[in-house]
Order: C-alpha cells, then sequence, then structure tokens
C-alpha cells in the first residue's frame, strides 16, 4: 500500500482556551491568520509538486500517486476527507490530520528509497555481470588461440620431419582439434550470452523508469524524438543480448494537411490528442513505448514483441480509429491511418530498422492507405 492511511494525532479546536492545544489554534498562536494561510497553500503547492514528479513504484502507476498526493494537498487547504475519512460523518469544523499526513509521506519516500535502491542492485548486479563475462572470455579465448597454436605447432613438426601418412594424420587431428575449440567457443558465447540476456531480461521493464527524465512532445504528451532515439538504442541492445524479438509500427495520420485546410489547425491538434488515446489504449504494457516521431507521425516500439503480434495490435488500432469518431467543437472529422511495422534483425542498426519502417509505412500509403504493411526486407537484402 501506498504509504499509511492511519490516523495520527489530529488537531483538535477546544472550547476551553486554557487546553494546550497541539493543532491548528496553536499555529494561529504561533503566527497571524494570514502566515498561517500562506504556510498551508506552500504546503500544498509542495505535495502537488511530489504528486507531478512521482514515478511508478511496484503495483502503483504515476497517476494513481499523483491523485493520492492531490487529495492531501486539498485536505491540508480545504479539510477535505482523505480516504480513511470518506465514510466518517463531516463535523462542523475543520480538522486536519497532521500526524497521518506525516505518516503518508514518510512511508512513499521510504516506499520510493527501497524501489530505486532495489533497481539499482539489479543494474549493478548487470554490469558487474557483464565485466565478468567479458574478462572470462578475454582469458578463455587466449587459452583457445594457445591451444590453436599448440596444433598448428605440431603440424609444423610433421610437415618439416614426418612421412606423407605422418603429415596427413597431423593435418587429419589439427582440423579436428580446430573445429573442437572453435565449436567449444560457439557454445560458452551462447551461454555468456544467455546468461547475460537473462539479467538483461531482470531490469528490462526498468529502462522506460527513466522516462520521467526524458523530454515529452508539448502537444500530445508522448515522448519525442529524442526520447525515441534513445530507447530504440536500449531495446535494440536487450534484445541483441536477450535473444527476444522487437518491432517497432510507424504510424502516420492519412491526409493530414486536408483535416488543416478544412477545419483549421486547432482541429488537427484535437485530432492528435485523440489519436493518442488510442495508442495508449491499444499499446498498454508497461514496455510499450509511445513517441511522437514528428508533425503528425508516431512510432510505437514494441519489446518482446514479433511481426504477428505486431501486426495483430496494428490491426487492432486500425479498426479502432475507424471506429470511433473524431471531433473537434461541432464538427466530426473523418480519421484514418497508415502503418508500416517492421521487426528487429538481429545484428541490425537502428538506422537501418527505422528506414525498414518507414519503406513499410509508404508502401500502406502507396496501396490505398487505411492499412498496415509489413517490412519485406529480410538479413540478406539489408
Amino acid at each position: 500500500m501506498l504509504g499509511s492511511w492511519s490516523i495520527g494525532k489530529k488537531d483538535q479546536h477546544h472550547d476551553d482556551p486554557s487546553q494546550n492545544n497541539q493543532g491548528e489554534t496553536a499555529s494561529h498562536a504561533a503566527g497571524t491568520p494570514v502566515e498561517y494561510d500562506k504556510a498551508v497553500e506552500s504546503l500544498a503547492r509542495i505535495l502537488r509538486s511530489l504528486g507531478r514528479h512521482a514515478f511508478e513504484l511496484d503495483h502503483l502507476s504515476e497517476k494513481a500517486i499523483e491523485t493520492v498526493f492531490e487529495q492531501w494537498a486539498m485536505h491540508v487547504l480545504m479539510g477535505a476527507p482523505i480516504p480513511a475519512e470518506e465514510a466518517e460523518i463531516p463535523e462542523p469544523r475543520i480538522r486536519r490530520d497532521w500526524g497521518g499526513l506525516t505518516q503518508f509521506v514518510n512511508g512513499h519516500r521510504q516506499q520510493e528509497k527501497t524501489y530505486v535502491t532495489r533497481n539499482l542492485q539489479d543494474v549493478r548486479n548487470v554490469l558487474w555481470e557483464f565485466t565478468n563475462i567479458v574478462g572470462r572470455a578475454m582469458i578463455e579465448d587466449q587459452e583457445t588461440d594457445q591451444q590453436v597454436t599448440n596444433h598448428l605447432a605440431q603440424l609444423r613438426t610433421a610437415t618439416e620431419k614426418g612421412s606423407f601418412q605422418e603429415v596427413k594424420l597431423a593435418m587429419f587431428a589439427v582440423v579436428q582439434g580446430i573445429n573442437t575449440l572453435i565449436d567449444d567457443r560457439k557454445k560458452r558465447q551462447q551461454q555468456r550470452l544467455k546468461k547475460l540476456g537473462e539479467k538483461l531480461c531482470a531490469v528490462e521493464e526498468e529502462l522506460g523508469s527513466a522516462r520521467k527524465q526524458m523530454t515529452l512532445d508539448p502537444l500530445t504528451q508522448l515522448f519525442n524524438r529524442g526520447a525515441l532515439d534513445l530507447q530504440l538504442e536500449r531495446t535494440a541492445n536487450v534484445s541483441f543480448f536477450s535473444g527476444t524479438s522487437s518491432c517497432i509500427l510507424m504510424v502516420d495520420v492519412d491526409h493530414f494537411k486536408h483535416i488543416n485546410d478544412t477545419f483549421g489547425h486547432p482541429a488537427g491538434d484535437a485530432v492528435l490528442q485523440q489519436l493518442v488515446n488510442r495508442l495508449v489504449s491499444t499499446f498498454p504494457r508497461k514496455t510499450d513505448f509511445i513517441a511522437r516521431y514528428g508533425g503528425e507521425e508516431f512510432c510505437i516500439l514494441l519489446h518482446n514483441a514479433g511481426n504477428e503480434l505486431s501486426q495483430r495490435l496494428g490491426e487492432r488500432l486500425l479498426h479502432t480509429i475507424r471506429g470511433e469518431e473524431f471531433h473537434y467543437q461541432d464538427n466530426r472529422i473523418p480519421v484514418t491511418v497508415s502503418i508500416g511495422v517492421a521487426e528487429l534483425i538481429p545484428g541490425e542498426t537502428v538506422a537501418s530498422w527505422l528506414e525498414r519502417a518507414d519503406r513499410a509505412l509508404y508502401r500502406a500509403k502507396d496501396s490505398g492507405r487505411d492499412r498496415l504493411c509489413l517490412a519485406m526486407e529480410t538479413a540478406e537484402g539489408i
């Protein structure tokens, strides 16, 4: 649970002025009412700021955390009920639960510290594992190289001093020995990559945890092109080491210039904002990364998803956009989109990946719009 909803010591208003009240009466006694109101307003602003800049915790979304902080801010400002008090009978005088607020903020900060500490340790473990793997690989490869050198020395000795039959047998032994060494090296490399991939998968969801630090597009509140470029590199690296699939979906609004020219640019902005709602509802996973690529073009980055799943989700998006009306003021605006999908090819660069998705998008446009096309290129075609 987020923080603690238990009721701490509440400030009470007493008719008997001789009692030593620890609550709001004491606060007023310590300063003027104006100063007290300013302090309360400042505290509410601090709570709202903490809520706006919160990051996801285990089983708690950023929005849920912001909502709870807003409830506490309203409690501080107006004495509004907090969740634990909603069933209580309102009292004629405002009571503020300063003890409960202290417990809530303290508990939330403890949760944040635990969350960050744990995930930082996960990242440290991955880095240590990577360092160990690279170190062992260098040592093992040096040993393999030495064994190859020994095999070649045996062949050279047999060639210089042995008979034809001895040279033949020595060559056969060297070929067999080197093949065995190469096979062993491949197996070790696969085992290293698998082990490192498992470590990376354990923290792959946390790669998106830095999203709050990335710049958002002001109109759509999606991630901008710079955030997308960074996430593409991260996803490509994770996919390489973990052996998981990743796909890009490029989404472009059809005839967007016509929408702007016919209904006006504010209507075009409204269409983009309403499209964002469809995108977010279609791609709700924590690892799904949605960004505004530029203008009326959007990019969805799906980790641990191949062409089949991505195509199915893309078709669902097309169906949703066709079935839900877009509107601005009293105008109904017909909207369709075209989609290009490209699955990351092992070893492919991010630039090539994006280019293939973009070509698939333009094939969808050229084929009549309001449809999805898969990238046709294979590894051999790059």
